[in-house]
């Protein structure tokens, strides 16, 4: 029975196919032409500051040190030979599949049918330009539908539901009634209505579920019958004290009414629905809009008290002086009350109550809470903070990487994958319509592709992570560098999965890693390098020609007793011809090393990886140019592990890279040996500036892309190839120099993957055949 094979089309439409056995094998795009090939890597066994390190568990080809090749005979060209008129190898790459969303509608799987499905949610159509679900009311929602001018959702200019204070209590103790604004107006008059107070609280201290979300056997999973036969009481107690709490807040500022997620978030058929952090059911957008309802409030106030499961437990803490910094910390430490904070009115202080305490409540600005509550992050906070009482300005880049910062600190019960952007979300003009498949790396991804002017995304992939595999919205930068300093040089145009985009307009080039080839390279002609060409290029033929002519002429001599004039002739001639010949062959070691000596003004763009550190670059500069004159010297600020010194001259200095290991390794010292999915230390050769960078990565990067720059240099995006995906996965982040763009060409819109993807089993693949019995499908 034949192995199963994977297939894989390449720029050209061909198809290679690859058996089962190979599929776990390191592959690269051959740029000579494009085909799909195995990876083979020259590598370094004998590593400077690394111990004696054996690289195992590969899954690519390795092939140890490059072999220092002598020619026998001397080549007619001693400088090698130029190819892609100097440029960089190129990235032969085609993506043939459609994204999952378009940044442009028209490049969708569904364009044909755009006008007839117009309105409709679509897998495949963008969220950010999809039709909202009309919203019945007219007050809470300027248009009830997105703004088909821009293609963003439609912002609201207010709730749609309250809780309206009435005169007298109901049942439960607490005089209010829940209904649509636009139904009070129309009863009572527009004069009658003067705004509402907000209510604030955090689900880490309050339950508020009502007694079948309780015994929902897929929430509250942790808990035992028991316990949930208790929580229903407690989420009952709960539910009424902050309805009395929003009472009195109401009354005490004069208001008609107050909101409150739990009563007044309703889908269409008007059944109460809890907020994002109170419900994993709520089908309502108005969940990740409460943004609009914190702007539109006349005020907010703030109930803290005891932990939830200090109550499930049946020892809830009491009020003490002491006590509130711990509730105020837990209250901060939600994901979803942090934008409340931000976004609420600035001209009202903020009303605390703390559960338990007498008298009236304490009042804070809001520039004052974050150091009143004693938030860890309570600095960056403030710098939100400001910016939204206008007393600073934050650019839109400054916004996003600060509040992004702070989110990430936070805490909460996950209801999307997204969550994380969806709060972000709440911050900016621009939103998309959320979506529950997304994970939270699409999330994110419509969010940038929503705000296309600020190229959150595109700034994103620029920055090397602090860590292996950190998730996205974890944005330090190796480097030192923010989202601001970053400025791109592609654009994301679509999101083709929960780890991927496509990415455009990037200028790129392959790495080659199994030899190192002759570079070419251009030198002054100067009148010294002319004579010595030329002696070498024509010495053979004199050289050849004279022990010819002397040789016949000896050979007569031997016949004869003398030469005639005619033999004379030749014999001087030969000498001629042997003499100067001579004397050249005899002085061709040093009109060789004339040639390769002084500097280059220019040669062949390459970049020649290798596994491992080179303990002395001069081997490999005699590899490449023929002569080690110290034209090759290690990156300034290449990588993280660059580093350089001031000279006895004043000027900057490279040094070795640092004899490091990334933190996950620190503890083993000089590694011994490498596991498979473990970083190890790589060398990335630039033939066009000579300069040597050292990095970790996973895989050996088969392509260098330029997505962005920054500092003064360019960032490029050391990247691996999934073929099983056709995705270009990042393995690292080095800088470059700008000059290299002049040897670039632009790769083809490809797919670009932040981490790789770890198959558990083989991949269906798109383009997958159960023919076998072929290597290459032309």
């Amino acid at each position: 029975m034949l192995a199963q094979s994977l297939r894989h089309k390449d720029a050209l439409g061909r198809y290679k196919l690859i058996k089962e056995k190979h599929d776990i094998q390191e592959h690269f795009l051959r740029p000579e032409d494009g085909r799909l090939a195995p990876l083979t890597v020259q590598g370094v066994e004998n590593t400077v500051g690394y111990g004696n390190v054996l690289t195992g568990s590969r899954t690519w080809g390795f092939k140890g040190e490059s072999e220092r090749r002598i020619p026998v005979i001397m080549r007619l060209s001693l400088e090698g030979q130029f190819r892609n008129q100097g440029f960089y190898d190129p990235i032969l790459y085609r993506d043939w599949r459609y994204p999952k969303v378009s940044r442009n509608r028209y490049e969708g799987q569904n364009e044909n049918g755009y006008e007839e499905g117009k309105g409709q949610h679509g897998p495949r159509d963008l969220e950010a330009r999809a039709i909202s679900r009309p919203i019945t009311t007219t007050y809470g929602n300027s248009s009830g539908t997105k703004n088909e001018n821009d293609g963003i959702l439609a912002r609201h200019f207010g709730p749609r539901y309250l809780c309206f204070v009435t005169g007298s209590n109901d049942r439960s103790g607490a005089g209010f009634k829940t209904c649509g604004v636009s139904d009070w107006i129309k009863d009572h008059g527009e004069h009658a209505y003067n705004g509402f107070v907000f209510l604030s609280y955090t689900r880490h201290q309050f339950c508020v579920d009502s007694e079948g979300e309780i015994y929902d056997p897929k929430r509250w999973t942790t808990l035992s019958d028991e316990q949930k036969e208790n929580l229903v009481p407690i989420a009952k107690r709960d539910r009424q004290a902050l309805l009395k709490q929003g009472v009195e807040a109401a009354r005490s500022a004069n208001r008609v009414a107050f909101w409150v997620d739990f009563e007044c978030i309703r889908d269409i058929d008007t059944q109460p629905e809890s907020t994002a952090e109170n419900t994993a059911n709520s089908k309502s957008d108005d969940v990740y809009r409460i943004c609009d309802i914190v702007r539109a409030a006349y005020s907010m106030v703030i109930l803290v008290g005891p932990s939830l499961q200090s109550k499930i437990q049946g020892t809830p803490e009491t009020y003490s002086q002491a006590i509130t910094i711990m509730w105020l910390q837990a209250y901060g430490d939600r994901l979803w009350t942090l934008p409340e904070i931000l976004l609420c009115p600035s001209e009202r202080r903020i009303k605390l109550h703390f559960y338990g305490k007498l008298g009236p409540p304490e009042e804070l600005a809001k520039r004052d809470f974050p150091a009143r509550a004693v938030w860890k992050d309570a600095d960056r906070v403030r710098e939100l903070i400001d910016h939204y009482e206008s007393t600073i300005h934050l650019s839109p880049l400054e916004l996003v990487s600060i509040a992004l910062e702070c989110l990430a600190e936070r805490n909460t019960q996950k209801f999307r994958e997204g969550d994380i952007a969806y709060a972000l979300m709440g911050l900016l003009r621009r939103r998309p319509i959320t979506n529950d498949k997304d994970s939270s790396f699409e999330a994110f991804a419509r969010l940038s592709l929503a705000n296309v002017n600020d190229a959150l995304l595109e700034r994103l992939i620029c920055m090397q992570p602090l860590r292996r595999g950190a998730p996205w919205y974890e944005i330090e930068d190796a480097f030192g560098a923010r989202l601001w300093d970053i400025e791109p040089r592609c654009q994301v145009a679509g999101i083709v999965d929960d780890q991927a985009v496509t990415l455009d307009g990037a200028f790129g080039a392959s790495i080659q890693w199994d030899r190192m080839d002759q570079v070419a390279f251009f030198k002054r002609p100067t009148t010294a390098r002319t004579f010595a060409k030329i002696a070498l290029r024509t010495m053979p033929g004199y050289l050849f020609a004279g022990i010819v002519m002397v040789a016949i002429v000896a050979s007569l001599l031997q016949q004869t007793q003398g030469l005639g004039a005619g033999m004379q002739g030749l014999l001087a001639v030969g000498i001629v011809f042997l003499v100067p010949g001579a004397i050249v062959f005899l002085l061709a070691p040093y009109l060789i090393f004339e040639l390769y000596r002084g500097e280059f003004w220019s040669t062949q763009a390459m970049f020649i990886g290798i596994e491992g550190v080179p303990a002395n670059l001069g081997w490999v500069e005699r590899h490449l140019f023929g002569l080690n004159q110290g034209r090759l010297k290690w990156s300034i600020a290449g990588s993280t592990l660059s580093q350089h010194k001031l000279s006895t001259y004043d000027e900057c200095e490279a040094l070795p890279p640092k004899e490091s290991t990334p933190a996950s390794n620190l503890a083993s010292g000089g590694k011994k040996y490498y596991a498979n999915g473990e970083e190890r230390p790589f060398t990335l050769i630039d033939t066009y500036t000579r300069t040597a960078t050292v990095f970790y990565a996973v895989r050996p990067p088969t392509a260098l892309i330029v997505c962005g720059q920054e500092g003064g240099m360019q960032r490029a995006v050391l990247c691996s190839y999934d073929w099983r995906r056709g995705t270009f996965s990042r393995e690292a982040v080095v800088r470059v120099k700008t000059i290299v763009l002049e040897r670039m060409f632009r790769v083809d819109r490809f797919r670009f993957a932040l981490n790789r993807k770890i198959w558990k089993k083989h991949p269906e693949s798109l383009d997958s055949t159960s023919e076998t019995g072929l290597s290459n499908v032309q």
